[in-house]
């Protein structure tokens, strides 16, 4: 009769943890990108890389621009977003071409950001891109691209 073979305690404590990660981190199925668009922007979740938030979390946390309105007189573009958002050293890039039209922050507050641009194109479509911006009850400052056409007042 053979003797059982002895199981090495660090191998066990080692199973242990791991089963022990999965409950707490169940794995989930890699599926395509969200494809949740509203006025034509995007947000990306600032999560470091080999964490993945659960979809109802991430959506949950994902900042969302309602609203481009362009003042072609005063030469500003107002973004509204979707519910409250806090603010941490933002930028903003407004480019079409590959040149850039924003020039400073104007302003902001709970729910919108201004920025001054240069002379817009009536018509033309321009592509944005706003850093340092989260929902008030998010944890992670993220990154919301877009899209607008400079038409308006």
């Amino acid at each position: 009769m053979s003797r059982p073979k002895r199981i090495s305690y660090r191998i066990l404590i080692a199973a242990v943890l791991a089963l022990a990660l999965l409950a707490v981190y169940p794995a989930e199925p890699v599926k395509a990108a969200d494809t949740d668009v509203v006025f034509t922007s995007q947000s990306f979740d600032s999560t470091p890389a080999g964490r993945k938030l659960s979809s109802s979390a991430a959506r949950s946390d994902k900042v969302v621009v309602k609203d481009v309105d362009y003042d072609r007189s005063d030469r500003e573009v107002e973004f509204e977003f979707k519910g409250s958002v806090q603010w941490s050293s933002p930028t903003v890039k407004i480019t079409r071409n590959g040149s850039n039209y924003a020039r400073y922050i104007k302003g902001k507050d709970s729910d919108e950001l201004e920025v001054k641009v240069k002379k817009l194109t009536y018509g033309a479509t321009y592509s944005y891109r706003i850093t340092g911006v989260k929902k008030r009850t998010g944890s992670k400052y993220q990154t919301v691209t877009g899209t607008f056409r400079a038409v308006g007042d």
